[in-house]
């Protein structure tokens, strides 16, 4: 329950000692379509939609009374709870490889140590092929050396020579081709540490790490009171492949050009601004779904569970962002390129 302040406690405590304590009349608040924030014991018929609070005379909530709902809405409304269910088992595998991270080291020195001794012994398995390729390089060179000069002498190669010069070339090959696979396994190790060690310090950020950050994101309120009027879906479905890499581009474009907040998880499956500092600002998480026969990706906005925090996100400001989302990728999909 979120007790009121100020002028609103005095109108309530007035409207009550008006009324009476012991009669029906009640205050009600609720936020409309456009953002505002009403109070009244009654509630008009047309605004009968949206979700409201019924108040105490100290201005706590004792009870939450869901607006008259068309099937449109309650459709939108299990959609978004769906997806909201998936985007949670999503952020849920995040936070237990945070976790992980976090048991396996205990700082950026520890990390870069682990780094580096998996590059040296890589390091080491590159010199032993190098050394093995040269190996069968000398051999191969003394075998053409004598299938030339038995050709100088106007003789015939034997097929067992050229059998033996083919299978040296092929072993040279095949310790070249290894060479490159472990120096392409070099790279994508760098830079998986090179996540790791940028995870690590976001997670360990004081102000807007993972352990401040769980405090609020996981509260279940924090999201579904901030929903009133019609409900806004914003996700867009797309085919595995390049086209969604392509929609997950845009949607990557979409967030930071909406947003001043930095991200504080930005990989191939969840894209997610740092923890708001305040009432005053939201988080914005975009999600790659994965389905049977689709992928889904999903924007949501969650504000802090509060009073400002429900208004900030029924907002215009919050509500044109989810509106926009699903156009621009789906624009941005439909162009060139």
């Amino acid at each position: 329950m979120t007790p009121l302040t100020g002028f609103r406690v005095a109108w309530i405590t007035f409207a009550v000692a008006v009324y009476g304590a012991g009669s029906d009349a009640a205050t009600y608040r609720w936020v409309d379509e456009k953002g505002a924030v009403h109070y009244s014991d009654r509630v008009p018929p047309e605004e009968a939609k949206h979700r409201r609070s019924k108040l105490d005379a100290q201005g706590h909530e004792v009870e939450v009374l869901e607006g008259v709902k068309s099937p449109e809405q309650i459709e939108g409304e299990n959609q978004l709870k769906q997806l909201r269910l998936d985007q949670e088992r999503i952020l849920a595998g995040q936070r237990d490889r945070d976790l992980a991270l976090l048991r396996t080291y205990r700082s950026e020195e520890e990390i870069n140590l682990a780094l580096q001794g998996k590059l040296n012994m890589l390091d080491s398995l590159i010199k032993v092929t190098e050394a093995n390729k040269q190996r069968q390089q000398a051999l191969l060179d003394g075998q053409e050396k004598r299938a030339a000069d038995l050709e100088k002498k106007g003789q015939a190669i034997p097929k067992s020579l050229r059998d033996t010069m083919e299978a040296a070339r092929r072993q040279i090959a095949g310790h070249e081709a290894k060479i490159k696979r472990i120096e392409a396994e070099k790279a994508s190790i760098s830079d998986s540490f090179a996540k790791d060690i940028a995870r690590f310090k976001a997670i360990n950020d004081p102000k807007r790490g993972l352990r401040w950050h769980q405090t609020w994101i996981e509260s279940p309120n924090s999201a579904d009171k901030s929903d009133t009027g019609n409900i806004i879906v914003s996700a867009v479905s797309c085919s595995a492949g390049a086209m969604c890499d392509k929609a997950w581009s845009l949607a990557r474009a979409y967030l930071l050009e909406h947003t001043d907040t930095p991200l504080s998880i930005d990989n191939d499956k969840i894209l997610q601004t740092a923890a708001p500092r305040d009432e005053r600002e939201f988080t914005t998480t975009v999600t790659r779904i994965t389905r049977k026969t689709e992928n889904v990706i999903f924007l949501d906005i969650r504000c802090r569970p509060s009073t400002v925090g429900e208004t900030l996100c029924a907002s215009p400001e919050v509500r044109q962002i989810r509106a926009g989302f699903k156009p621009y990728v789906e624009a941005g999909l439909a162009g060139p390129g």
